[in-house]
């Protein structure tokens, strides 16, 4: 894997990003998103033989598939922005969005995906844009998302720590929440809590939870996981002071996620 990081170019950050969106928002990698992630890679470097982008494309799926899928992501992302002129990050997520749409459906994860790479690009209106204009079809079905994830774990720690949960705790929820989509709608976000709701309610097995663990470390910076913990904190003492049972599922997430913050003067582990 050393060996792989020494040739790292350009190229390959663009791939990892690539492949970030077509396989890390559905964890599947479709045959025709590949091809389009290869085709579009092959017009990013003048006399690009397919052979060599096709190595980088499986260079970038080897480093995608590591321990440390996250944090690699995100150097290509700020090493894109670096390297990058506005105009070409723009033509970047234009490519983005042209993969997304390879399979002809736009997944609510995906759009998540694609918001925050315009934002962390600086070119947010024309995210906008280019989603305004897509051709594919936006999924009606309640797909699952990053931000379905934060509201099951929401759920978990309100509902697991006494077998209730309050319309006060159901409020710090949707604040919570807003501040992770500021624009949507409070309906929506409502929306996107009662999905993860009738989800917690058929009660999930644990693989599922540790699914949405996951994702939530792989997706989301240290930084966000950091506010993320301190949301659970929040809604933990919504409806009074944070007893035993949600001190421990803080302190497990805590782990899981590789940060910690102080809760009641004490550290969380």
């Amino acid at each position: 894997m050393s060996d792989v990081k020494q040739t790292w170019t350009r190229a390959h950050d663009l791939a990892l990003i690539f492949i970030a969106l077509a396989y890390g928002t559905d964890q599947e990698l479709h045959e025709d998103e590949l091809a389009t992630i290869t085709d579009v890679l092959q017009h990013w470097r003048e006399n690009f033989p397919a052979d060599q982008v096709q190595d980088v494309v499986m260079e970038a799926v080897a480093i995608f598939m590591g321990d440390n899928a996250e944090l690699e992501v995100k150097r290509s992302m700020e090493s894109l922005k670096k390297q990058l002129s506005k105009s070409s990050r723009q033509r970047a997520l234009e490519d983005v969005v042209r993969i997304a749409e390879a399979d002809g459906v736009l997944l609510s994860s995906e759009l998540d995906l694609i918001h925050r790479l315009a934002e962390a690009w600086d070119i947010r209106p024309v995210g906008e844009q280019l989603l305004e204009k897509t051709t594919a079809t936006v999924s009606s079905q309640s797909e699952w998302s990053l931000l379905h994830d934060i509201g099951l774990l929401y759920i978990v720690l309100a509902h697991g720590s006494d077998n209730k949960i309050t319309d006060v705790e159901i409020n710090a929820m949707v604040e919570r929440m807003s501040d992770w989509q500021p624009d949507m709608t409070e309906d929506a976000i409502r929306k996107v809590l009662r999905s993860a709701l009738a989800f917690y309610s058929e009660g999930p097995d644990q693989e599922a939870l540790t699914q949405s663990v996951q994702s939530i470390r792989d997706m989301m910076p240290v930084m966000h996981r950091l506010v993320l913990l301190d949301d659970l904190v929040y809604i933990a003492q919504a409806d009074g002071p944070i007893n035993d049972n949600e001190r421990e599922i803080i302190d497990n997430l805590s782990q899981s996620w590789g940060v910690s913050i102080r809760v009641n003067g004490e550290t969380t582990t």
